[in-house]
């Protein structure tokens, strides 16, 4: 007998807060364009009960999970390891980690004790409205929502979007879940407004469309390197491009709305799935990085080049660029240096696998480029989906190739290159414990 519930509660921040998600705003909210909400999905059959949650913010640290979590095993009995929480990464929600990007941004603990009693009510109240349902995994595609903003011809990207669809036993739809690779940054720093942005949209839409009940939840998938396009780089110092508009993120989110509802007719759906849940602590090879004495002059010494570009008369924007990168790239240094300096070149993280039927959805608190992403879809035995900046948080997790190339992502990446091959092998390792079972 299989049983399904879910449930969303409203988390946005009071008007006035800071916002998540770019070193150059300088400004807060001055408004909700929507509400951002923390939302459950519950799954319990004869094997397992597990719970897939997405919170609409940019990151969450693991000890905030951690905390989380126990308070929903005591309200619901579901394990710690079988409770998978991701942030859909909007850069437009409240500061809710203290990170790389902005290390001077604070978090506001009064927020994080309220958000953190939002989830556990969202995954409680999606607990005790479970009802007799069915279940079916499959695959969307969608294109022209993400680009590889890295790449001239903004490729790879990772088309496929993982759908979970929870039908009643009647067979009627009653609750979407939906993984896809791609920065929700089409409102740039200049925006002021609260929002989920595109996915916030499609969701919408999506829910729409199953009627007043409807309930449909976004989790990222390998987006290190894919968005609409815009420069990383160019976003973190303040360059506004064109096109970063409510416009074009509704249209993103239909897009993908419409991909997903397409897929959806052709997804068998069963009341006698094979569920489970399996949690490992594995190790990443840490960066080294210089002395923390050393880190600070060359902070410093950044500022004031800064400082004195800013303060000339002139048109020497190049130039001006420059520095305020040098300024991000040495702020981000810096804050590593003081961040890892007790860690033994080595970095603890999580990883996670969901399992329904024949599919895993697999949790890194990491960005993951989109070409591991697209590799451990070619050679796990199993259909398996990333589920990216999920349990936690470390920044970027490039390629090999990337990390040759340099830029924005390498820079704000604790890890070596070999991070890649370590991750995709433990990800095949958790794998073939989770299908063990």
């Amino acid at each position: 007998m299989f049983k399904a519930g879910f449930s969303k509660v409203c988390i946005s921040p009071p008007v006035g807060a800071p916002l998540a998600g770019f070193a150059a705003r300088q400004e807060v909210s001055n408004g909700i364009h929507d509400d951002l909400f923390a939302r459950a999905l519950v799954m319990e059959g004869p094997d397992a009960a597990v719970a897939l949650v997405s919170v609409e913010v940019l990151a969450l640290p693991s000890e905030f999970i951690n905390r989380v979590r126990e308070a929903i095993y005591e309200s619901t009995g579901i394990k710690t390891a079988n409770l998978m929480i991701a942030s859909t990464h909007t850069h437009a929600g409240p500061v809710t980690i203290t990170t790389f990007f902005n290390p001077d941004e604070s978090v506001d603990q009064q927020y994080m004790d309220t958000l953190a009693a939002g989830i556990t009510k969202a995954v409680s109240e999606a607990w005790h409205n479970r009802f007799l349902a069915r279940v079916g995994v499959g695959v969307g595609h969608v294109k022209g929502v993400g680009v590889n903003r890295r790449s001239p011809d903004k490729c790879p990207v990772d088309e496929e979007i993982g759908i979970i669809k929870i039908e009643d036993q009647e067979k009627r739809l009653r609750a979407v879940f939906i993984n896809y690779a791609c920065h929700p940054t089409v409102l740039g720093p200049d925006n002021l407004l609260v929002t989920g942005d595109f996915p916030a949209f499609a969701l919408r839409a999506i829910e729409n469309e199953i009627g007043p009940d409807g309930f449909a939840m976004f989790v990222n998938g390998t987006q290190g390197n894919i968005s609409m396009g815009h420069s990383s780089e160019l976003s973190a110092i303040g360059v506004i491009t064109p096109g970063r508009t409510f416009e074009r993120a509704a249209e993103l989110g239909q897009l993908l709305s419409e991909a997903t509802r397409s897929a959806l007719p052709s997804i068998q759906t069963s009341d006698e799935p094979k569920l489970g849940a399996l949690s490992m602590g594995i190790e990443l090879p840490l960066k080294k990085f210089p002395p923390l004495a050393d880190t600070s002059q060359s902070l410093r010494e950044a500022e004031r080049r800064l400082a004195d570009l800013s303060s000339k008369d002139g048109d020497a924007f190049d130039e001006l660029r420059r520095a305020k990168s040098e300024h991000l790239y040495a702020s981000i240094t810096n804050f590593y240096a003081k961040e890892t300096g007790a860690l033994n070149g080595l970095l603890p993280i999580e990883l996670q696998g969901i399992r329904i039927n024949d599919t895993a959805f697999v949790a890194v608190p990491a960005e993951v480029f989109v070409e591991i992403g697209l590799h451990l879809k070619e050679v796990a035995p199993h259909r398996t989906f990333i589920v990216g900046i999920a349990n936690g948080y470390i920044g970027y997790l490039p390629t090999y190739v990337a990390y040759a190339a340099g830029g924005y992502e390498v820079v704000s990446s604790k890890c070596r290159p070999e991070a890649e091959d370590v991750l995709i092998e433990r990800v095949l390792t958790l794998e073939e414990r989770l299908f063990r079972h």
